[in-house]
């Protein structure tokens, strides 16, 4: 039986390279000297890719051959690519003595479009990038993805407990919002096969809450006082989640208009001239918001039960 001269190791650096002609996995090969196995430098070994149809091509010499020499730690690097979705083997051997050899196999995948994140949107709306700005415990919306695999891997910035991710089968994923989490979150969709990563970030401004019973405004009032949600507010909660009838923490409690803190004084001839300021005798009627439709109005008595919702920094 010959004995070897060299020991060779082909190993994989890159592998599952989309099969586009124009990207790489990549391999490495030592060569050492079978007697006391120091690497063995300049020496000439020869490179081969073998795919079924001959498709796969070394980016150094732009064939199926790639004729290398050792460098001075006796290592030689390649690129690979191919134009067809396949397994191929990648085999070196040393050139004045080919039964020192080594072989590995590389996988191509078929080409896919660029993963990203496309939306982010709830029952009602499609978020503007960086909303919701306001939410509420158990508020979900739902991230899209295109491209890519389609074997996404889900993940959040340390966030464990106030948001939590459910994948979903259409690659997309549901986000629900339990608590208030005080910073930044940032959602992250890593394609399992490509590599590819994407991001969506959000923070919290307002953070919502509710009883969800009636109570006439100056019990509101004294149990929350400036806490309770000025127009605006309510209006950015419109904006960015829609009709609140549709969510199933809300559902219960949209059959009427929702007390805000801003007042009105009883002078006032315009209903668009809202006043935001502290309770005063002078003051009776209350700017109420409808979470169904966005359309504030005025509160004809104070002694009118309804709900309100709070925000508590």
């Amino acid at each position: 039986m010959i004995e070897m001269k060299y020991v060779i190791n082909v190993s994989v650096k890159n592998n599952n390279a989309p099969a586009d002609g124009e990207s790489f996995n990549s391999v490495s090969v030592i060569c050492l000297d079978n007697k006391d196995f120091k690497p063995v430098a300049g020496l000439e070994v020869i490179l081969s890719a073998l795919s079924i149809g001959g498709t796969a091509f070394f980016k150094e010499t732009d064939t199926t051959v790639y004729p290398a020499i050792t460098n001075s730690i006796g290592l030689v690097t390649a690129d690979i690519a191919d134009i067809v979705a396949e397994n191929i083997v990648i085999k070196c051997h040393v050139k004045s003595d080919p039964i020192s050899q080594d072989t590995a196999a590389l996988t191509f995948r078929k080409p896919t479009k660029t993963f990203e994140i496309t939306r982010a949107a709830n029952l009602n709306r499609t978020f503007l990038y960086g909303e919701p700005t306001v939410s509420w415990a158990g508020a979900e919306f739902t991230l899209y993805t295109d491209g890519g695999s389609g074997d996404i891997e889900w993940s959040t910035n340390n966030i464990i407990s106030e948001v939590t991710i459910r994948p979903n089968a259409n690659q997309s994923a549901s986000i629900m919002i339990n608590a208030d989490p005080g910073k930044n979150i940032r959602i992250i969709a890593k394609d399992r096969v490509t590599g590819e990563s994407d991001a969506y970030s959000f923070y919290l401004h307002s953070f919502i809450q509710s009883d969800r019973q009636k109570h006439t405004f100056s019990e509101a009032k004294e149990k929350f006082g400036d806490y309770l949600l000025p127009v605006s507010t309510y209006e950015k909660v419109f904006s960015q989640w829609g009709n609140l009838m549709v969510y199933y923490i809300w559902s219960t409690a949209v059959d009427d208009t929702y007390w805000t803190r801003e007042l009105i004084p009883n002078s006032a001839q315009n209903d668009e001239n809202v006043i935001d300021q502290v309770e005063s005798r002078d003051f009776e009627r209350v700017i109420v918001f409808d979470v169904k439709t966005g359309v504030k109005s005025i509160a004809n008595t104070l002694f009118n039960k309804k709900y309100f919702m709070y925000a508590i920094d």
